[in-house]
């Protein structure tokens, strides 16, 4: 039996990324809805080119508000949502039809790619259209699920690509973005995921003392949260990496830095990220042989790829980034031909001027050893 799918949008001055958005979900989906809360360019007409069904509603400073208008208007059984800067794969179009045939799911989390030197981060965006179903939040909203049906929303391999990320993008709208996070808070206090969004912007603009503040609420909602609550390790994982962060920005201690690390890792033992994170601070405190050994461990979760995904972070750090780590460790050791091998593996990955000085270093020094070594020999005989 077949199923109909909505595309569902909401859209401002997108005329740059929106006729992209739209040709990768063509003959995918059944019908397209978009609510405009403004724009002055052409994204009206080009939504329209592709057969859209536009409707406008001024901006009200939420964005759950104008994410729920457009669901108010599909008529599809299932709703797929995307942005305008994003895009299905081609490969996960099929993937997508199939997905909504399975009678027994409600929802899938689909792989979003942020950025293609990032690892992909999970996000709820195919799910059943139904009025139980709907969007909540000023800013970064997110789809409120009945307890009972939330075990029904499962993983799948559906991809979707966001334009990769720019800092000026990101300067012109974080006045709007942390006016709307305040505004929310204001109304949820206890929504642990949009104050640690709030968190995000204070570190980034170094407002340390907002940031902090924060933080200490946060610690208390998690104590009072379950641990087998939803959310639950997705809100410490934030918690820990932004903590981090606010610890990095105010040059705290290292001690104090990798006493949060082993925390996290005990948590979350096969995070990449907290692992390089306690290789880095190892390395710093000159306790080189643990450094090797958090970086090895990343380079084995790149191997077997069964590594924690709550946090996105480099791909590299499951190479390149890790390998550079490992030489940097044996050059601090004064095992060059160790370092070498490892300098090499990284240049060879990632060709990077740094790397590529310190193997000149390293087997300059190796020749300088052996030439040491020769004319020590020498004089012996």
């Amino acid at each position: 039996m077949n199923t109909s799918i909505s595309l569902c949008m909401i859209v401002r001055d997108e005329e740059e990324h929106l006729a992209e958005c739209l040709e990768s979900v063509k003959g995918v989906v059944d019908e397209i809805i978009i609510v405009d809360t403004g724009s002055c360019d052409k994204t009206a007409s080009i939504a329209q080119s592709f057969g859209a069904k536009v409707f406008f509603h001024k901006w009200e400073e939420d964005f759950s508000i104008s994410r729920n208008i457009s669901l108010e208007h599909a008529t599809g059984d299932w709703i797929l949502i995307l942005d305008a800067d994003e895009a299905l794969e081609e490969k996960s179009k099929t993937k997508l039809r199939e997905s909504t045939l399975k009678k027994e799911v409600i929802g899938y989390h689909v792989l979003m790619e942020l950025h293609p030197d990032w690892t992909e981060n999970r996000i709820l965006r195919l799910f059943i259209n139904s009025p139980a179903l709907r969007f909540k939040g000023v800013f970064h909203e997110r789809l409120t699920i009945p307890e009972h049906i939330y075990s029904k929303i499962v993983h799948s391999d559906i991809r979707i690509i966001h334009n990769p990320w720019c800092e000026e993008d990101s300067r012109r709208k974080f006045a709007r973005n942390i006016n709307l996070l305040k505004k929310h808070v204001s109304l949820y206090p206890d929504d642990i995921y949009q104050i640690l969004d709030l968190i995000r912007l204070y570190l980034k603009n170094k407002e340390l003392p907002e940031a902090e503040r924060l933080l200490d609420r946060i610690s208390l909602l998690l104590s009072r949260m379950g641990h087998k609550e939803r959310r639950y390790k997705l809100n410490k994982a934030y918690y820990y990496l932004y903590k981090l962060t606010l610890l990095y920005q105010k040059n705290t201690d290292f001690r104090g830095i990798i006493s949060l690390c082993e925390e996290a890792l005990s948590v979350f033992p096969t995070s990449p990220l907290f692992l390089y994170e306690t290789a880095k601070i190892c390395y710093k405190l000159k306790r080189y042989d643990s450094s090797i050994d958090y970086f090895r461990k990343c380079l084995d979760l790149g191997k077997d790829k069964d590594f924690d995904k709550t946090l996105i972070f480099p791909r590299d750090i499951l190479g390149a980034m890790s390998l550079t780590g490992l030489g940097h460790c044996f050059f601090k050791k004064h095992n060059y031909k160790e370092a070498i091998r490892y300098f090499e593996k990284s240049y060879t990955i990632k060709k990077n001027k740094a790397v590529k000085a310190m193997l000149d270093v390293s087997r300059f020094l190796i020749k300088k050893q052996k030439k040491t070594e020769d004319s020590a020999l020498s004089h012996k005989i």
